[in-house]
């Protein structure tokens, strides 16, 4: 009898912690899918429009579609070879209307990094941070430029930083994975990339 209320126990102390877990992960909110559907919607209806594609962009850089988000990068440059300098004219003016306005904010540091100025990029998106200390890809992006300026400790500093947050999200993995290969760390390197695999078939 003892053994079964043991086990009891055991199984709802475990469902509780899963629930905790699945709570603190990284999840698509109803008005962030309605976000995606909608600049898909105008991507899909103006198809060669460099600035549908570049804000598509950005709204999957902090979606968890990161991979998705450079693939439109590729396509604004396409369609337009010069569109960078003509986006940052436009973001800057919107992020001194909008200092508070995290996705705006966002979108200006994304684009100081679209216009290599990565040192920026970095300062709008630790104000993003501070903003909003959960927000798990301007952590991210962050150990992106890191890595890219060979600041790898860095790099490996905001991997973790960020999975801290959420352990659970595939992109961050493979950050920390590629910053470690880089670190001539191959057996943490082959880690974080297994287990980025792991959480992509999973669908994270």
């Amino acid at each position: 009898m003892k053994k079964t209320l043991l086990l009891i126990a055991l199984i709802i102390v475990l469902f509780m912690c899963y629930k905790a877990y699945i709570a603190f992960s990284f999840q698509l909110t109803d008005d962030l899918k309605s976000e995606i559907e909608e600049k898909e919607w105008l991507v899909k209806v103006h198809p060669n429009d460099a600035r549908a594609h570049f804000e598509l962009a950005i709204t999957y850089s902090y979606s968890n579609k990161i991979e998705s988000g450079l693939n439109e990068l590729k396509k604004v440059d396409k369609i337009d070879p010069k569109f960078a300098p003509k986006a940052l004219k436009i973001y800057s003016k919107k992020a001194r209307l909008f200092p508070n306005d995290w996705k705006i904010q966002f979108r200006y540091a994304f684009t100081l990094y679209f216009n290599n100025k990565k040192k920026e990029a970095i300062k709008v998106f630790e104000n993003i941070i501070k903003m909003d200390p959960k927000n798990i890809f301007s952590y991210g992006y962050i150990a992106t430029i890191y890595g890219e300026m060979n600041e790898v400790n860095l790099a490996i500093e905001y991997s973790k930083k960020a999975l801290g947050i959420d352990s659970n999200v595939a992109a961050i993995h493979l950050l920390l994975g590629a910053a470690y290969y880089k670190n001539n760390q191959a057996v943490l390197g082959f880690q974080e990339t297994f287990e980025a695999l792991r959480l992509r078939a999973l669908g994270y």
